[in-house]
Order: C-alpha cells, then structure tokens, then sequence
C-alpha cells in the first residue's frame, strides 16, 4: 500500500510539475503572444499594432482586493499617459468574465463604471490570455517593449513608484537595480 501511495504521489507531483511548466508565464525577452481583443469600448485592440510603444498589460478580477487596491492607480497613469498627443506607453487591462470565480461582462463593465476606471479594458471570455500567459495569480502586469517582447512581468499588488519604474525601465530598455 505504501509503495502504491508513493507511485500516486510521485505522478501527482510529476503532473502538477508538468503543467506548472506548461502554463508558466513567458519568459522575459521572448516575443509577446500576438492577440486581437475587442475593448469595453467596442473597439478592437490588437497587440502586434501596438510597435514603438511600451504596453502594460494587467490581468485582473473584481473579486481580488489586491487588484482592487492597484487599480486606482492605474487609473492615474493612464490618465497621464492618455494625455500625450502620441503617447509612448499603452495601459490595458484584462478581465475574465465567467472565469474562475469572476463575475459575468455585465458585472465587471458595472464594476469598472461605479468605480470611474476608464482605462482599456479587455473582456477576455474564457480567460484564453490568462492562460496564454500563465496567469496564476491575481493580479500579474506584463510590461511588453517597443519590439513586442516581454520586457518583464509582476505577480502581485504593485505600488505607483513599482509601476512607475517598470514603466520607465521598458520605455529605457535599461533594467535599475534595486533601490535606484
């Protein structure tokens, strides 16, 4: 029986590591996954139109404090960046409607209206980009560069002053060291 036990957890774990390998996000440098989405907005967002310019991509849900507690900046540096007349940096959020415990499109456009967010958001049915790009957590931003590779991502409630690095860091191509 014990040997048997063994055998199971042995393939379980051989399993779940197969998949954590599979699903895990994409490795920084490596070209971005090309997606074409329609906006809230109606409007339709392609990934591979977006060259030149840094994008910040961020997968969250309504459900999620830590996401909760990052939008509202967000909303602030889309703002400043929506200002530009040709702005260099892209702020898109990702949803998953009916995906996982997340509510449905309705829920998630109420949600974002009540709480004024008016940055891109992307209802991404199914939660195919969750998982093309191995979202485990919630919230995770991808940073893409100029050249539509993956200059970065954060699992995790990030800070303005974290968000405003990352940015900066992209838009550069020059990687800080911590406390710079």
């Amino acid at each position: 029986m014990k040997k048997l036990f063994a055998l199971v957890l042995t393939l379980a774990l051989l399993t779940s590591a197969a998949l954590a390998t599979e699903l895990s996000p994409v490795a920084e440098g490596q070209e971005a996954s090309d997606f074409e989405v329609t906006l809230t907005d109606g409007t339709t967002f392609k990934l591979s139109d977006q060259r030149g310019k840094a994008v910040l991509v961020n997968l969250w849900a309504t459900w999620c404090p830590p996401c909760r507690r990052e939008m509202p900046d967000i909303q602030k540096l889309y703002e400043r960046y929506q200002a530009e007349e040709d702005p260099e940096v892209v702020i898109l959020g990702v949803a998953a409607p009916d995906y996982g415990d997340e509510g449905s499109r309705e829920e998630i456009a109420q949600f974002l209206e009540e709480n004024g967010y008016t940055y891109p958001v992307v209802m991404d049915e199914g939660g195919e980009l969750f998982m093309t790009y191995g979202v485990f957590s919630y919230p995770t931003t991808f940073m893409i560069d100029r050249d539509g590779n993956v200059f970065g991502y954060a699992a995790g409630q990030l800070s303005m002053e974290m968000m405003e690095s990352i940015i900066r860091q992209t838009v550069t191509g020059v990687r800080e060291q911590p406390g710079q």
